[in-house]
């Protein structure tokens, strides 16, 4: 024990020792630098034909008939900009310090250097290694195989600092100026439209639609307008494949995507575009003119994947894109209220309970001053639509009608040219839950307690009108 103690002693020793002679040797060799300024490189970057570097990878780009290309695979789509930029920023490398006298490179941690530098023209080939940062000042060594040691501005390593995959042209994502459909094939078939004023549904308020063949069905417009934005207006996390062969997109739960989503969109026009549409005289086509921008999403390794649907370039995106893309369904975007209707285009209303018919007379409605009557008599009836408003969608619950009894029936007779007529009834289907009905077609649980209150509501308001006859 006492042996293992004393070697441990003289190892300590030793590494405080070799770390001190380091750092002498070092100001040693630093006392006879000379201050001089020297070009390390100095060329056009126009004439650079290649370029390499070992950052995290060795990678390598060569430039033919003025495009740059990677090296190793001519398949690779190289950003153009970013490569002027490397071999902009390592066209003009200088010195401001040079060792004159080198005895190890290896204080200068160029034994083995951390990364190393090509720069190719036709005429000559530079080789930079790059070693240890200085203790202060914001240097670096470096040496390009002649007897020197020079000191240069540690940005330099930030010129080379991209792997291979940084330097792949990303796909554009179009800025989309407005969607006119957005179809989702996930489990099922999502197919959405927005139109304004469609006629589609017994309400204009709604904007966006499910189709269905040549039916509609009216969505939320806030969770709808949610989906477009999520699924339209995001972009590529990182790249993770720049050319992924059929064999590989397995690796990415792309062989079989999870969803695939399809836009149609008119791209937003930029300033010079939108001057030329104002002077043309075919202006309406081209700001009308859609186009189309296809993806497919997976997932893998708990990563979530995309990939524009005719590429073989693969990303990686945000899981709220996947999600999105994923779990569209017309019962994640389904309105939440019952009923969502303009009152002021309802001219009557008739209310059925416990069987027996009321009519209601509207003036003004939907206004502030609107004038609700019954039998000739003014009632406050504006409070109960209000009721009616609120009453919402149960997520958690599903029925089918059957032989239900009849709880409340109302029907909208509206001055408008379609839908003039909207029906919703109410269905007793337990303790819990009504079945309600929109035009006979659009049935959802409802929570009876809202319906045995709206149905109170109503009986007073009748009640107290007959009792004052």
């Amino acid at each position: 024990m006492k042996r293992q103690k004393r070697m441990m002693i003289l190892l300590g020793i030793l590494a405080v020792c070799t770390a001190g002679t380091v750092a002498v040797s070092r100001i040693d060799f630093e006392e006879k630098m000379s201050e001089t300024e020297t070009a390390i490189i100095d060329i056009d970057s126009a004439d650079i034909t290649r370029l390499a570097w070992n950052y995290e990878e060795e990678v390598s780009f060569v430039r033919q008939d003025g495009e740059w290309q990677y090296e190793a695979d001519e398949k690779m789509a190289v950003d153009q900009e970013l490569l002027d930029e490397i071999a902009e920023n390592l066209s003009q490398i200088t010195s401001d310090k040079m060792v004159e006298e080198v005895q190890a490179l290896s204080v200068y941690g160029l034994s083995e250097p951390s990364y190393s530098i090509t720069v190719e023209t036709e005429e000559e080939t530079y080789e930079i290694q790059i070693g240890d940062e200085t203790f202060s000042d914001g240097e670096i060594y470096i040496s390009i195989g002649d007897d020197y040691v020079y000191l240069t501005d540690a940005e330099l390593t930030d010129e080379i600092a991209y792997s291979l995959l940084d330097c792949v042209q990303k796909e554009e994502i179009p800025e989309m100026e407005s969607i006119s459909a957005l179809t989702i094939n996930n489990e099922e078939t999502v197919d959405m439209v927005y139109k304004e004023n469609s006629g589609y549904c017994y309400s204009d308020a709604y904007t966006y639609y499910l189709k269905e063949n040549e039916a509609y069905r009216n969505l939320d417009n806030e969770k709808t307008e949610s989906a477009f934005a999520d699924l339209s207006e995001f972009s590529w996390e990182e790249c993770a494949d720049y050319y992924a062969e059929d064999s590989e997109l397995a690796s990415y739960g792309l062989e079989e995507p999870a969803a695939e989503v399809s836009i149609v969109y008119t791209p937003v026009q930029e300033e010079g575009e939108e001057e030329e549409a104002e002077t043309s005289e075919d202006s309406a086509e081209q700001t009308e003119e859609e186009q189309e921008f296809s993806y497919q999403v997976g997932t893998a390794n708990d990563t979530y994947y995309a990939k524009l649907t005719d590429s073989n370039i693969v990303y990686t995106i945000s899981q709220e894109v996947y999600d999105a893309a994923v779990n569209a369904s017309y019962e994640e975007l389904k309105p939440d209220e019952v009923i969502l209707l303009d009152w002021s285009t309802v001219d009557s209303i008739e209310i059925e309970f416990d069987g027996n018919v009321y009519a209601v007379e509207v003036e003004n409605g939907g206004e502030e001053d609107a004038v609700y009557t019954f039998n000739d008599s003014e009632i406050e009836f504006g409070d109960i639509l209000e009721q009616l408003s609120q009453i919402t969608i149960s997520e958690d619950q599903e029925a089918e009608l059957s032989d239900n009894k009849e709880e409340l029936a109302l029907t909208f007779h509206r001055n408008t040219e379609e839908n003039s007529t909207v029906e919703l009834v109410f269905y007793q289907y337990n303790g819990s839950y009504c079945i309600s009905v929109l035009n006979g077609e659009e049935t959802n649980c409802v929570d009876r307690e809202s319906v045995v209150d709206l149905k109170e509501a109503v009986n007073s308001v009748i009640l107290d009108t007959n009792y004052e006859e």
